[in-house]
C-alpha cells in the first residue's frame, strides 16, 4: 500500500508545494547555527570580558548570512531581498552628533518623527551592528512611512548609566520638536525596546520590537538607578512586536496595545518575515501623522 502511495504521489520534477513558516525559519536557523560560531553575548558586569567588537560584527554579518542561507535552503524562485535593501533607496541622511544620532529624512515627509534605539543589551549594538544591521531597517521604515527618524548611537553601559542615556533621549526629543515634528514615535528593538519604553511619557506613539523588557531589572544597581519600565497602562498608543520562537526575551505585558506576532527568533528571520516586520514599523509610523 506504501509503494502504491507513493506511485501515485510520484511527480517528473517534483511536486511543487509551500513550505510553512515555522520550518523556513528552522531551515534557516540550523544553518545559520551549523556554519556560524557565535560569539560571546555576556555583558561585562556578568562576567563578560566587556569587548563588543565579536558580538557586533556577528550581527553586521547577519543580513548576508541569512539571505545566503535562505538562497541555498528555501530555493531562489523566492524573494530573499531584506527590508534595507528593497525600500531605502532615495532616504537622505545626515549626521546628528550632538546626540550622536543620525538623521533619516524620507522622500515625501509626512511631518512626523521617530527616535529610534538599536538593540545590544545596554552594552553593545554600535559599531558595524549599528552601521550594517540595524541602520538599513532604520532607513527602510522611514523612507517607506514618510516619518524622518532620528537614530541614536546612545551612550552604552558600563561606561553609562541608564541616566545618561535618558539624557541623550530627551536632547533628540527636544531636536524633534524645534523641527516642529508632528508626532514623535519611539521606535526600539530588544534592550532599545526598553529604552524607548522607559522614556514612553516623553513621546506620542511607541514601536516596541522584539522588546526586552525585564532587561532593565537585570542591570546593576549602579547602571539603573531607580529605573523601572512603566506599566502598559501608561503607555501612549503602542505597536508591539513579538518573535514567536524568541529565545532571548520573554513575552512582555502588553495591556490593550496593538500587538503583531512573527514565526522569528530574537535575531533571525527569513528576509519575508523581516519585511513584513518593517512594513508593520512603518504602517504604525505613518499612522501617527494623521492623528
Amino acid at each position: 500500500m506504501q509503494e502504491e502511495k507513493h506511485r501515485a504521489e510520484f511527480r517528473v520534477g517534483g511536486v511543487e508545494r509551500e513550505m510553512p513558516a515555522e520550518e523556513q525559519l528552522e531551515q534557516l536557523y540550523s544553518y545559520i547555527d551549523a556554519h556560524y560560531d557565535l560569539p560571546d553575548f555576556t555583558p561585562p558586569w556578568r562576567g563578560g570580558s566587556g569587548d563588543p567588537d565579536p558580538a557586533d560584527n556577528y550581527i553586521a554579518r547577519l543580513p548576508d548570512r541569512i539571505t545566503h542561507a535562505a538562497m541555498l535552503m528555501l530555493g531562489s524562485g523566492l524573494d530573499h531581498s531584506m527590508p534595507g535593501v528593497v525600500w531605502a533607496e532615495g532616504i537622505e541622511v545626515s549626521e546628528v552628533p550632538e546626540v550622536g544620532g543620525r538623521l533619516f529624512t524620507p522622500s515625501e515627509p509626512t511631518g512626523a518623527w521617530a527616535i529610534s534605539f538599536h538593540s545590544g543589551g545596554w552594552w553593545r549594538g554600535s559599531g558595524n551592528a549599528l552601521e550594517i544591521a540595524w541602520r538599513p531597517e532604520v532607513a527602510a521604515a522611514a523612507q517607506r512611512s514618510g516619518t524622518v527618524i532620528l537614530d541614536l548611537d546612545y551612550p552604552l553601559a558600563p561606561q553609562s548609566t541608564l541616566a545618561d542615556m535618558n539624557d541623550t533621549v530627551r536632547k533628540a526629543v527636544g531636536i524633534a520638536k524645534h523641527h516642529n515634528a508632528t508626532s514623535i514615535t519611539g521606535w526600539g528593538y530588544s534592550s532599545g525596546a526598553a529604552l524607548a519604553a522607559l522614556n514612553a511619557s516623553l513621546f506620542d506613539a511607541l514601536v516596541l520590537t522584539f522588546p526586552d523588557l525585564d532587561s532593565v531589572a537585570g542591570l546593576p544597581e549602579d547602571i539603573r538607578g531607580a529605573a523601572v519600565v512603566p506599566e502598559p497602562a501608561a503607555w501612549p498608543p503602542s505597536l508591539v512586536q513579538i518573535a514567536l520562537q524568541d529565545e532571548i526575551a520573554g513575552r512582555p505585558g502588553t495591556g490593550d496595545h496593538e500587538v503583531r506576532e512573527y514565526v522569528s527568533r530574537h535575531r533571525v528571520s527569513t528576509p519575508e518575515v523581516a519585511r513584513q516586520r518593517i512594513a508593520d514599523v512603518a504602517e504604525f509610523l505613518r499612522a501617527q501623522s494623521a492623528r
